[in-house]
């Protein structure tokens, strides 16, 4: 009698190392299209010069792997940065999570938190090897007012008439709105500018595509083109929604047992016909 032979698993039918499309594994080099490497350079040169600035675009145009990628791209040995993955907080919640990546006893009494989170700002800033304090905040658009105005704080060096930190603030299209409110002024006055991101592309998303398969050892013809297309046609060119897609259609194509996702794929997909009944 012979023994009945298990079922391959994804990656063995796709024959990948790992599955091109996870979460949950950090790519060493993201996908970064042209226009995004413009800002990235420019980006660089103004935190050189110890420059503030935002990055602001729609859900899933790129803008937190823009910043990771530009966090990774600076000298450990000049800067220090801080990020704020949720700029959900309210004032106090903030200022503690700061106190907490900062080392600075958020419970101890005495001085505000704030004062003394400056203090520690100031103390890296002026020590004999001084690093140069970079404060990320995600989702900024959701930050109250007296919080932005709190980061603000922490950029000055009175005494010296210099900056102490630089801040990069990460919002949603709606933010460089709310930045150009009279009220908000002070903390739009410390930018040096708003950089715009969009979706990608039509090339940009069959490039993403490429690039996650190369990066997780799949096939380059997993997807046919007819198939990228319709993919960017109907994410129109949202990150998140064609990575998740394409997951989903991954998972079709082996339940199927097809070796890679055609446009019939795509189009008879009750993944992407679910998606469909929703616009």
């Amino acid at each position: 009698m012979t023994q009945a032979t298990s079922a391959p698993t994804m990656a063995e039918f796709f024959s990948w190392k790992c599955h091109p499309f996870a979460d949950t594994r950090r790519m060493a080099e993201p996908f970064i299209p042209e226009a995004d490497q413009r800002i990235l350079g420019h980006a660089q040169d103004l935190l050189s010069m110890g420059k503030s600035f935002a990055i602001c675009g729609p859900s899933g145009a790129g803008k937190t792997t823009l910043a990771t990628h530009l966090i990774t791209k600076l000298d450990t040995r000049d800067y220090r940065p801080f990020t704020v993955s949720y700029g959900g907080f309210n004032r106090a919640g903030l200022l503690r999570l700061l106190a907490e990546e900062m080392g600075v006893d958020a419970s101890g009494r005495g001085a505000p938190l704030l004062h003394r989170i400056h203090h520690q700002v100031r103390q890296m800033t002026e020590a004999n090897q001084s690093h140069h304090p970079l404060f990320v905040v995600d989702d900024a658009h959701l930050l109250e007012r007296d919080s932005l105005l709190d980061l603000c704080a922490l950029l000055a060096l009175p005494a010296r008439n210099t900056v102490a930190a630089s801040l990069v603030l990460i919002g949603d299209e709606t933010f460089p709105k709310l930045l150009s409110l009279r009220v908000m002024a002070p903390v739009y006055s410390r930018l040096a500018c708003t950089f715009p991101q969009s979706h990608l592309s039509e090339l940009d998303c069959s490039r993403l595509i490429q690039h996650r398969l190369a990066a997780g050892k799949a096939a380059s013809d997993l997807f046919e083109p007819e198939a990228i297309a319709l993919m960017a046609a109907h994410t129109a060119g949202n990150r998140r929604n064609l990575m998740n897609l394409a997951t989903m259609l991954l998972q079709e194509a082996f339940d199927r047992k097809e070796h890679c996702v055609s446009a019939q794929l795509v189009l008879s997909s009750q993944y992407f016909q679910q998606a469909q009944s929703k616009h």
